[in-house]
């Protein structure tokens, strides 16, 4: 059921996104439902158009990438009304944009082609995108991007260190032409780097911030991130990767709010 109504939808991972989007608004800023609204149906319309390779594929069998084309056309709906709502300036909606623009050409629904078939692009900038639309989105909103640079950067790690293990997951199915992460340097060496990853994005978030709540939430998502991918391996089961992988980006809101409740 999790897996059909929630994995498969790519709800979970537009739920677990907006997580990650609450968690710094919630402690940096004043709450905005429609910026959750705008990073919850964004999240949903982008990773719902990757999941169409080529529109012969969808004109053979429509049936089968029925469910996709309605939550991506519901996804670019609901995250239009949620940007009318909100309302942002010029430099915003132009830095939405872009983004915007980099995850579509991440794939290239209905061509088969996509940035993602560049060597070593896919990594960076699958960590970018989430960054800039998280984190980074909200720097941009209030003008703070060079005052709080280094938790952007120790955004861009965390998704580094937690994406690395998907490219491990399908290192046996890519193509060589990809020339991903694993394929080059060995499963054992890119859990390394991932590891790296998650350790620096600590490192860099402490420097921004060495104290209170908001790091400790951080710091304990980063050691069972560490935890996560060192047992991450291609024949480990999807949901390991799917939900409980995408899951470390809801975990610091969860951990935040269960100490908010109980301590």
């Amino acid at each position: 059921m999790i897996q059909k109504y929630l994995v498969q939808t790519n709800i979970w991972v537009a739920l677990c996104f907006t997580c990650l989007v609450v968690f710094f608004q919630l402690n940096l800023y004043q709450p905005y439902y429609s910026v959750w609204g705008i990073a919850f149906f964004g999240t949903l319309a982008i990773y719902n158009f990757t999941r169409i390779s080529h529109w012969r594929k969808v004109l053979a069998s429509p049936s089968q990438y029925s469910s996709q084309i309605i939550l991506a056309l519901v996804g670019c709906l609901g995250a239009f009304v949620c940007v009318l709502l909100r309302g942002f300036d010029l430099k915003t909606f132009l830095y939405l944009f872009v983004l915007g623009f980099l995850s579509f050409c991440y794939s290239l629904p209905f061509s088969g082609l996509g940035l993602r078939t560049i060597p070593f692009l896919k990594l960076f900038l699958i960590a970018f995108v989430w960054a800039g639309s998280s984190i980074g989105l909200l720097l941009v909103v209030h003008q703070d991007l060079r005052e709080h640079s280094l938790l952007f950067l120790s955004v861009f790690f965390f998704v580094m260190g937690i994406t690395i293990p998907f490219d491990i997951r399908d290192a046996l199915s890519d193509t060589r032409d990809l020339k991903t992460i694993p394929q080059v340097i060995g499963f054992k060496t890119s859990k390394l780097l991932a590891v790296g990853c998650l350790i620096l994005s600590g490192i860099l978030f402490y420097l921004e911030y060495p104290n209170g709540l908001f790091f400790k939430s951080w710091f304990l998502t980063i050691l069972i991130g560490i935890i996560l991918v060192r047992g991450s391996h291609p024949r480990k089961r999807e949901m390991y990767f799917s939900f409980w992988m995408e899951a470390l980006s809801l975990l610091p809101l969860l951990i935040y709010s269960f100490a908010k409740i109980f301590c």
